[in-house]
């Protein structure tokens, strides 16, 4: 598999995401398949906080850290979520968090640890099973990928960025009729996700639907400014390349 790169953006009052273009080779075709990582800022463990925990101060922890994630002081937010799990125990917020900072960390191996504690805190916390899955992806191994969007979709089947990050995993399988259902789901759903049209362009361009794939990248151009500047690029070339056949 080749190197893939990511990037990062957040928009005020949304949700931080990660982007990562991992790269595929099929059939002699270079092309790329965009994964998209939501880090929930909002995201709550199940559980109250043990007795001896001061609720309040444990939020002003949790806040603390979120805030300097989303500042991009790394170092300085997974102190903050270290210091929260540690005063509670019990915090699956504090783990999904930690997993969030480990990610942006490239400690994948860490991370995992991280979700995986977040999950076993509280089993119904759709992202910690999303973000899990990317970080599987991520390290190669596609069949627990799988198996963990599945299971956050479990949760919320409903989920336009869990389906994309599935059908991902399908395009790298060569499973391209099941990658292309996921993906028609996810545009269904959620017509102004980006890297859906990205996905849709390059299966298009494998299965050799030229015409599809133009309309596919031409509407990822349009409404994704912004995005990984490498995604960006190789969608003007694929379109170049397809014009001129």
């Amino acid at each position: 598999m080749k190197r893939r790169s990511s990037s990062w953006s957040a928009n005020k009052g949304k949700p931080l995401r990660m982007r990562v273009f991992p790269n595929f080779q099929r059939a002699g075709l270079f092309s790329a398949a965009v994964l998209l990582l939501i880090l929930l800022s909002g995201c709550t463990s199940g559980a109250s906080s043990p007795a001896g925990v001061d609720a309040a101060q444990a939020a002003k922890r949790l806040s603390a850290a979120q805030s300097a994630l989303d500042q991009g002081r790394l170092d300085a937010a997974e102190s903050a979520y270290r210091a929260a799990a540690e005063q509670d125990p019990q915090s699956a917020t504090a783990r999904f968090g930690l997993g969030n900072v480990l990610v942006r960390q490239g400690k994948m191996q860490e991370a995992e640890a991280a979700y995986l504690a977040a999950i076993k805190l509280d089993p119904a916390q759709a992202a910690a099973h999303a973000n899990l899955g990317v970080v599987y992806y991520q390290q190669g191994d596609m069949g627990k990928a799988a198996a963990s969007f599945q299971e956050a979709l479990k949760i919320n089947a409903k989920d336009a960025p869990t389906l994309y990050l599935l059908a991902a995993v399908r395009l790298q399988e060569g499973k391209l009729t099941d990658a292309e259902k996921l993906l028609n789901q996810a545009r269904d759903l959620d017509p102004n996700l980006p890297e859906v049209y990205y996905g849709l362009g390059a299966l298009y361009r494998l299965t050799g639907r030229n015409a599809d794939a133009i309309a596919a990248f031409e509407k990822f151009l349009e409404i994704g400014p912004g995005q990984d500047a490498s995604a960006m690029d190789y969608a003007r070339r694929e379109l170049e390349a397809l014009r001129a056949q």
